[in-house]
């Protein structure tokens, strides 16, 4: 095949729009003549922050601090909208299939209330943010597990083949907007094989609800994303009990998911932990004077337990805060608290 010439390489020089996003998706359109491959995310991740730094004229550093922890979920709002088809908002009985169960008619119309109240922002404390995620899951393998089975469905979801090699494939993350194209077709023999698509997203949503009040309660306020969705630092010795006690960190409550900007993916077929991966270096820098830029990254900058520099990184990470990135000498000096002296021996 040969290698891509240089010249012909996705390149932009001073783009007119005044930024260039990357997140792991299609940077080229249909009609590039060279295959780049065909491993590409979603999509919506690159679209949240297009949409974001197209309205604003300048964005300071601060901002982009802030964008770095944006937890709106594109696809999430899309979802509820795509319910209304089902669901007519405003039309009596509409919330309750023709034959329903009165109480699963009923938590279907919870689901819908909750779902219909979200601002479509995955932060911790989202109710409506949880119902999606939980409603998500659930949807996709209702309608692939009765053709795939659980196994399999796993797979499609974008398990990968071993937790250390390959934890996650090419399918993560496209899972919900093909099962939305599949319920938009009437013909559909995966839709047929999971009852149909009204008993199906009946089914999504109430037994959404029935997970909740069993994880997390019977109070629908404390259905809270956060409470479902956690991230830990563990270290290795603390995959020997009690060891876990001693060294690991967290778990601790977090936002957004695989397709927020402030990606905290859950494992593919995993729980709703953010077990995945997670953005643990997180960095601003200003071009126009490098000493202004800022950096965090978690847990702390020491591996000795005791060290009171252990963990005092974990906080500021999941606040969103940051610490100068020193640079020049006078910097490094005015801050230092302490020196390390290495010597070398024969």
């Amino acid at each position: 095949m040969g290698e891509v010439p240089f010249g012909e390489m996705p390149h932009a020089l001073n783009p007119e729009r005044g930024f260039v996003v990357s997140c792991n998706h299609r940077v080229v359109p249909d009609d590039y003549p060279h295959f780049l491959g065909n491993v590409w995310m979603n999509g919506y991740r690159a679209r949240r922050l297009e949409d974001v730094l197209s309205g604003e004229a300048t964005l300071s550093a601060a901002d982009h601090q802030r964008l770095h922890m944006d937890v709106m979920c594109l696809p999430g709002a899309e979802f509820v909208q795509w319910l209304d088809h089902l669901y007519p908002v405003g039309l009596p009985g509409a919330d309750v299939a023709a034959g329903a169960d009165v109480a699963e008619g009923a938590d279907v119309a919870l689901a819908l209330g909750l779902l219909r109240q979200w601002d479509g922002r995955l932060d911790v404390g989202s109710v409506g943010g949880a119902v999606y995620e939980v409603v998500r899951d659930r949807l996709v393998r209702g309608l692939l597990e009765p053709r795939l089975g659980h196994g399999l469905t796993d797979r499609v979801m974008g398990a990968g083949f071993h937790p250390l090699v390959m934890p996650a494939s090419e399918f993560y993350g496209h899972d919900l907007g093909t099962v939305l194209r599949l319920l938009d077709d009437p013909e559909s023999w995966w839709v047929e094989g999971a009852g149909g698509e009204r008993a199906l997203v009946d089914g999504c949503l109430a037994g959404a609800v029935a997970f909740l009040r069993t994880e997390l309660g019977p109070d629908p306020a404390d259905w809270r994303w956060g409470r479902l969705h956690q991230v830990g630092f563990p270290h290795a010795l603390g995959l020997q009990p009690p060891l876990d006690r001693v060294f690991d960190r967290g778990p601790y409550p977090v936002g957004g998911d695989t397709d927020t900007v402030c990606q905290m993916a859950a494992a593919p077929g995993g729980s709703f932990d953010a077990k995945g991966w997670a953005p643990t270096y997180r960095q601003v820098v200003d071009l126009g004077d490098l000493s202004r830029s800022v950096w965090i990254q978690p847990p702390g900058q020491s591996g000795r337990l005791g060290s009171p520099h252990y963990d005092d990184l974990a906080r500021p990470w999941l606040e969103g805060e940051y610490l100068p990135m020193l640079w020049t000498r006078e910097q490094v000096e005015g801050a230092a608290v302490s020196r390390l002296f290495l010597a070398a021996t024969d």
